[in-house]
C-alpha cells in the first residue's frame, strides 16, 4: 500500500510537471463555440474552451483541466495563457476580414486573487493590439463575494472589457448583490433551458431571469440550446443571445474559419449549416429574418442577368416594396433604369468574388447601406448575400452637420483673426483665408507643412514647447511670438491654442486662434514709455523737493559762516543735512538699477539674526523677539545685500512707529506651497486703510522726514525675488507685515 501511494504521488507530480511544460511550450489547444443574436440572426462572437491532450489520460475537458491546474498551483499561468491565445486568435480573425467578433474567456474565482489581474489583461490587449471592447470575461458567481473582487471588476470595466456572469441561475443568486456588479451580460445556465419546453416552472424561471436582465439593462445569453423548440421559446421570451450545439458545436480555429469563409459570414450561416447537416427545418430562421429591422436579400446570376432569390426584413416595406416583388425579379424590374445600372456594377463585383462590397441607395426617400459578400461552393460563387441597414436618420444628421460646418466655415473664413489647425504630429491641416490679409501670403503655402518648418529658430523653440504642453496637459495655452511680414516688417502675434480631444480622450489636433497684436503692443509700449516719463517726472520733482530743504539749510549756514556768525552746533546740523542728501541720492540711484543676478543660497535664519542684532543696537529701547526655529536649516535664493536691505527697512519702520519703545516680534516659517513667510508684528501707531493703499508710492511717507523711497525699494527687491508683501494695520494698535519668498531657485538664475 505504501508503494502504491508513492506511485500515485509520483504520477501526480509528473502530471503537474507535464501541465506546466504544456502551458510554457503552448501545447494546449483552444476550441471556439459561436453565440448568436436571436433578434438579428448575426453571430456576435465566440467562447473559447481550452483542451489538453494528456500523454496518458487523453483529452482533458476544460473542467478537468482547471481542477488539475488548481491542484498544481498553475491556475493563474493557465488562465493567462488562455487569455493571450484567445486574444491573438480574435485579432487574426478581425484582420482577416471576419468582422468585429467578441471573444469570451472564462475566468475562475482564483483569477481575482491575483493583485495585478487588470494590469495583466491590459498588457495582453496591448501586446495583441486588440481593442478592449472585443474581449468578454466570463466570471462565476463565486467572484462576486468580496469587495476586493468587485474592485477588480470595476478596473476591468474601466479598461473597456465586457464582463459576463456565467451559470446564472444555477445556485442561489442574489439579485441585490448582482445589481452592484459592473456587468454587461448574464449567461443563464444551460440546466434551466433543458426542461423549459416541457416544464412550465422551468419556463417561468427562464422568463424571470430574462426579466431580471432587462430590468438591469444588460444582455442575457442562454447557454446549452440543443433543440428547435428551445429556440422558439427563447424567441417568444424575447431573449437576446443564444449558444449551444443546435447552432454549432465547439470547433477548432481552422474549422471555424473554414465554415465562416464558406458561408460568407452571412447571418446565422453557422446555424443554417448545422441545420442542413442534421436535416432539421429552419423555418424559425426565416421568421427572424422577416422581423429584423434591416433587410437581407440574396441573388444569383442566370444567363447574364442577376435574379433575386430571397428577400426579408422590415426595411423592404419601408422603401415601398414587398418580398414578393423582389424575389424572382431583376434590378430593372424594381428600380429606375439609371439606378439599376449603377447597382449592377456592385452586383458584378460581388459575383466576381470580391468581398466587402458596399454601396448606398435611396428608394422612395429612404437611404440604406448595403454590404454584400459572395457565398462559395467548391471554390465557385454560387450566390451573393447582402445585408442592408436604414441610414436615413444618419444621412439627415450628416446633412445637418454639413450645414452647421458650412456656417462655422463661413465665420472662420470671414473673421480677421487667423485660424490654424495643427494635427498631433505638428502638420498644418487648415489655414483660414485671413492669413492672406495679415501676412500677405496665400493659405496654401502653409498647408501640409510641419510647424517646425514655418517659424524662425529664435521663435520656434517657444512655440513648439507650447504646442507640446497643450498636447501633454490637454489644456489651452496662450503665447505671444513674432514673425516677419512679406514686406520685411516685424509682426507680433498672439495665439491661443485649444486642444481637440477624440472619444478616447487623446488630443488629435490643436486649433490656434492667432491675432495680429502688433498695433496693440506698440500702443502699450508707447503708454509704458509715457508712464515711465510720468514716473521720472514725479521722481525728479520729488527729489528736487527733498533736496531743496537740506540745501536751503546748508546755504543759510554757509552765509552765516561768511559773516563769522557761526557756532559749533551748526556743523552738526550741516553734517546731518549732508547725510540726508546722501540717503536720498542713494535711494534714488537704487531705483534706477537693473535687477540683480548675483543670487546665492542664503540662510534666512542667520540673515534675520544679523539684521535683528544691528537694529537692536541702534534701538536699545525696543525688544526684538526673533523666532526662526522652524526655518533653521532652510535656505532661499537671493541677493544677500538686497534681502538684508528689505528687512532693515521694515524693522526701521516698526521701530519708528513705536517712539516709546516696546516689543517687535519676528517669526519665520515654511508654508505648504514651498514658500517661506517672514512676519513682523509691532504695537506701534498703526495706519488707516487709506494710508495702507498708498504704501509704496514714491515720496509718500508717514514719517516726519521720510521720503517714501524706502518702501518703494522694498517692493522692488521683493518683486525681483518673485515674492510678495502684505500689510495689515489698525490705528493705535500696531502693524503686521508678511513677506513671502519662494524656496525654489528663480528661473532667471537656474
Amino acid at each position: 500500500m505504501v508503494r502504491i501511494q508513492t506511485m500515485d504521488q509520483d504520477e501526480q507530480k509528473q502530471s503537474d510537471e507535464d501541465l506546466y511544460q504544456a502551458i510554457v511550450n503552448r501545447k494546449l489547444t483552444l476550441h471556439y463555440q459561436p453565440f448568436f443574436d436571436l433578434r438579428t440572426g448575426g453571430m456576435r462572437g465566440v467562447e473559447a474552451f481550452v483542451q489538453w491532450h494528456h500523454p496518458k489520460r487523453g483529452f482533458l475537458s476544460p473542467k478537468a483541466l482547471l481542477a488539475l491546474a488548481k491542484r498544481s498551483g498553475v491556475v493563474h499561468l493557465l488562465e493567462e495563457w488562455v487569455l493571450r491565445a484567445a486574444c491573438e486568435q480574435c485579432k487574426q480573425w478581425i484582420d482577416a476580414g471576419f468582422g468585429p467578433l467578441v471573444i469570451a474567456v472564462n475566468l475562475s474565482a482564483h483569477a481575482f486573487e491575483s493583485v495585478g489581474l487588470a494590469d495583466t489583461v491590459q498588457t495582453i490587449l496591448r501586446d495583441c493590439q486588440l481593442p478592449a471592447r472585443y474581449l468578454e470575461l466570463e466570471i462565476t458567481e463565486e467572484a462576486k463575494t468580496h469587495g476586493e473582487k468587485l474592485m477588480v471588476l470595476s478596473q476591468l470595466k474601466q479598461l473597456g472589457v465586457q464582463v459576463s456572469l456565467d451559470h446564472f441561475g444555477r445556485g442561489a443568486s442574489s439579485i441585490s448583490v448582482i445589481s452592484r456588479m459592473p456587468l454587461d451580460k448574464l449567461k443563464i445556465d444551460s440546466s434551466l433551458i433543458q426542461q423549459a419546453t416541457t416544464d412550465s416552472a422551468q419556463e417561468m424561471a427562464v422568463k424571470s431571469l430574462l426579466a431580471v436582465a432587462r430590468a438591469m439593462d444588460i444582455q442575457a445569453t442562454v447557454d446549452g440550446v440543443e433543440h428547435r423548440e428551445q429556440v422558439e421559446l427563447l424567441l417568444k421570451l424575447d431573449c437576446d443571445l443564444a449558444q449551444g450545439h443546435y447552432f454549432c458545436e465547439p470547433l477548432s480555429a481552422d474549422e471555424l474559419e473554414v465554415r465562416m469563409r464558406e458561408q460568407g459570414k452571412a447571418m446565422l450561416d453557422l446555424a443554417v449549416h448545422a441545420h442542413k447537416e442534421r436535416g432539421e427545418p429552419f423555418v424559425y430562421l426565416r421568421e427572424v429574418m422577416r422581423n429584423q429591422q434591416g433587410m437581407t436579400f440574396t441573388f444569383r446570376k442566370q444567363d447574364a442577368t442577376f435574379i433575386h432569390t430571397f428577400c426579408a426584413g422590415e426595411l423592404i416595406y419601408r422603401i415601398g416594396l414587398t418580398p414578393e416583388q423582389v424575389v424572382g425579379s431583376e434590378l430593372r424590374d424594381i428600380l429606375p433604369m439609371q439606378e439599376a445600372l449603377r447597382k449592377t456594377m456592385y452586383y458584378e463585383r460581388a459575383w466576381s468574388g470580391e468581398e466587402h462590397v458596399t454601396y448606398e441607395g435611396v428608394v422612395n426617400g429612404v437611404c440604406y447601406l448595403a454590404a454584400m459578400r459572395p457565398i462559395f461552393r467548391d471554390g465557385r460563387v454560387k450566390e451573393v448575400i447582402a445585408s442592408c441597414v436604414d441610414i436615413t436618420e444618419l444621412k439627415k444628421a450628416e446633412e445637418a452637420k454639413r450645414v452647421s460646418e458650412a456656417k462655422y466655415r463661413l465665420i472662420a473664413e470671414n473673421i480677421s483673426d487667423m485660424i490654424v489647425v495643427i494635427d498631433c504630429h505638428g502638420y498644418v491641416t487648415y489655414v483660414s483665408p485671413s492669413v492672406r490679409a495679415v501676412l500677405e501670403v496665400a493659405p496654401e503655402v502653409f498647408l501640409h507643412q510641419n510647424l517646425q518648418n514655418l517659424l524662425p529658430a529664435e521663435q520656434l523653440k517657444r512655440v513648439w514647447q507650447t504646442f507640446q504642453e497643450i498636447m501633454e496637459w490637454k489644456l489651452p495655452r496662450l503665447i505671444t511670438f513674432s514673425c516677419q511680414h512679406k514686406n520685411g516688417s516685424k509682426l507680433i502675434l498672439e495665439a491661443k491654442g485649444t486642444p481637440v480631444q477624440s472619444e478616447q480622450g487623446e488630443v488629435s489636433q490643436v486649433v490656434f486662434i492667432i491675432r495680429n497684436s502688433t498695433a496693440q503692443v506698440q500702443a502699450e509700449e508707447f503708454l509704458r514709455k509715457m508712464d515711465k516719463l510720468t514716473v521720472v517726472g514725479q521722481l525728479a520733482a520729488g527729489v528736487a523737493h527733498e533736496i531743496r530743504n537740506p540745501v536751503t539749510s546748508i546755504k543759510g549756514f554757509v552765509q552765516l559762516l561768511r559773516r563769522d556768525q557761526w557756532k559749533n552746533e551748526y556743523f552738526d546740523i550741516m553734517l546731518a543735512e549732508f547725510h540726508q542728501l546722501e540717503s536720498i541720492l542713494r535711494e534714488f540711484v537704487f531705483l534706477t538699477q537693473k535687477r540683480s543676478h548675483q543670487f546665492e543660497a542664503l540662510s534666512i535664519a542667520n540673515l534675520l539674526r544679523g539684521v535683528a542684532r544691528m537694529v537692536q543696537e541702534e534701538a536699545p529701547n525696543h525688544q526684538l523677539l526673533l523666532d526662526v526655529e522652524e526655518v533653521e536649516e532652510i535656505c532661499l535664493w537671493g541677493d544677500q545685500s538686497q534681502i538684508r536691505q528689505v528687512f532693515i527697512n521694515l524693522l526701521s519702520n516698526a521701530v519708528e512707529s513705536m517712539p516709546d519703545g516696546g516689543p517687535i516680534r519676528i517669526k519665520a516659517l515654511r508654508t505648504e506651497h514651498e514658500h517661506i513667510l517672514i512676519r513682523i508684528v509691532d504695537k506701534g501707531c498703526g495706519m488707516s486703510e487709506e494710508r495702507l493703499q498708498r504704501l509704496g508710492e514714491p515720496f509718500y511717507s508717514t514719517k516726519e522726514k521720510g521720503t517714501g523711497l524706502g518702501l518703494m525699494i522694498t517692493y522692488k527687491i521683493i518683486q525681483y525675488h518673485d515674492g510678495y508683501i502684505h500689510f495689515s494695520s489698525t490705528p493705535n494698535k500696531g502693524t503686521t507685515v508678511e513677506v513671502y519668498f519662494p524656496l525654489n531657485r528663480p528661473p532667471d538664475t537656474a
